[in-house]
């Protein structure tokens, strides 16, 4: 892996194929992990609850994420649509250390 090449290794989006309304991508080590979806998934739809309808119609249209979770050589990050009433930090926060854990036991 390059120096400062990322990866995104998880991405919850607005879907209308999907029952719930929200899609998402994750890589293979992480799709077997039930909690660690749920616990994803409840952080989209906090997310997508404190968006207004028409903000949540034009992230639809265009494609326009929920959040993502990165990685690269030094850890792991997200990125939210974030509002002023919006405090998911610590949630993002849960959900990265989840996600670490994983793929620690993943690895061994």
């Amino acid at each position: 892996m390059a120096e400062n090449q990322e990866s995104i290794i998880m991405s919850f989006f607005y879907d209308q194929e999907s029952p719930s309304g929200v899609g998402f991508e994750t890589i293979e080590l992480l799709s077997q992990g039930k909690d660690t979806l749920c616990l994803a998934m409840d952080l989209a739809a906090k997310i997508s609850d404190s968006l207004p309808e028409e903000a949540k119609a034009v992230m639809a249209e265009e494609g326009v994420p929920l959040y993502r979770i990165f990685t690269d050589q030094k850890g792991f990050w997200g990125e939210w649509c974030d509002t002023e009433a919006l405090n998911v930090e610590e949630e993002m926060k849960k959900l990265l250390d989840r996600i670490a854990s994983d793929l620690e036991q993943a690895a061994h």
